[in-house]
């Protein structure tokens, strides 16, 4: 299956940080502290890039979903999923009878409030991975626990990076991280981005 205009922006990008700011390769593994920073710029950036592209495309879907139901009236397995996800999280108590009662209103409140889920995730740890796809109609089956592992191990080292001293920062090794990012991230993301292209 194609690769979404998204996801090209992001492998491009990764590509990019590759090339523009790790530092070449040292056999001994040796790496200067300038290097080191580098190759935690690089780790900061990716993360920060993936963590961009799931909400970029998650609330993509559901703008798109919701437009063609405004419209078309037909059914979305997308938005079916968000107002299951939303239903215990929205309440209609001080809403007037006839707004609670009218779908297009529960639908506008349902797609809003996960809009705003979308737009408050910090982070691509298994959490905020099924935050934000499981609303969106994703099976958690279809999501490799594997790679969720992998992902929560890639958003612990990024906040270990992010908030603690130097000090108590283990150095990272750039090619375990180059080739945790290209082989045992990137290839799930691209298939991630075939489901989300599938969901209606």
């Amino acid at each position: 299956m194609a690769k979404s205009i998204r996801l090209k922006q992001l492998l491009s990008r990764i590509i990019f940080l590759e090339n523009n700011i790790l530092p070449s390769v040292r056999i001994d593994g040796n790496y200067s502290k300038k290097e080191n920073d580098l190759i935690k710029s690089y780790l900061l950036l990716v993360h920060a890039e993936i963590e961009s592209y799931f909400e970029d495309c998650v609330m993509q879907k559901v703008n798109i979903a919701f437009q063609k139901w405004t419209i078309t009236r037909k059914k979305s397995t997308c938005l079916k999923s968000v107002l299951a996800f939303s239903g215990n999280d929205i309440s209609y108590d001080k809403t007037k009878k006839t707004d609670s009662n009218n779908i297009e209103f529960r639908m506008n409140r349902a797609v809003n409030h996960f809009k705003g889920i979308i737009q408050k995730n910090n982070g691509v740890k298994e959490n905020d991975i099924l935050k934000l796809f499981l609303p969106l109609g994703i099976e958690l089956d279809e999501l490799d626990e594997t790679w969720l592992n992998v992902m929560e191990s890639f958003g612990s080292t990024r906040g270990n990076i992010a908030h603690n001293s130097l000090r108590v920062q283990r150095q990272l090794d750039r090619d375990t991280e180059m080739k945790r990012i290209n082989n045992q991230i990137i290839p799930e993301i691209e298939r991630l981005d075939g489901i989300i292209k599938r969901i209606i």
